[in-house]
């Protein structure tokens, strides 16, 4: 019988609910904040047509191959499901080497004045 309100308690506390952990978002990576989280006619309307349009399951990979470095974007639909928006990009030169991505952005569609 002593042990009868120790048993209460934990079987009380197996009952409680916790809420699930609240995840932070991330900052976009620097000098991707114009092409985080638009859709890909979004991005078109910024980077003009993509060299290369690539579907997988339900990601989207823009390539955009430019003189000055290759931009890949790369969209996802959202957990709750809907159009597909910019989650990252990737950047290199056309020899190959690194370049990053928000240089690169910044290098084939500058940012407007105003």
């Amino acid at each position: 019988m002593r042990f009868l309100p120790l048993t209460l308690t934990l079987l009380l506390a197996a009952c409680a609910t916790t809420a699930p952990p609240v995840v932070p978002v991330a900052a976009p990576p620097p000098g991707l904040s114009r092409l985080i989280g638009i859709d890909a006619v979004a991005v078109t309307r910024l980077l003009g047509p993509a060299s290369l349009d690539r579907t997988e399951a339900t990601a989207r990979q823009l390539q955009f191959v430019r003189p000055p470095c290759v931009l890949d974007v790369f969209l996802y639909p959202p957990p709750s499901g809907g159009t597909a928006v910019v989650r990252t990009a990737a950047a290199r030169k056309p020899d190959g080497s690194k370049i990053d991505p928000g240089t690169c952005l910044s290098l084939i569609a500058p940012a407007s004045g105003g």
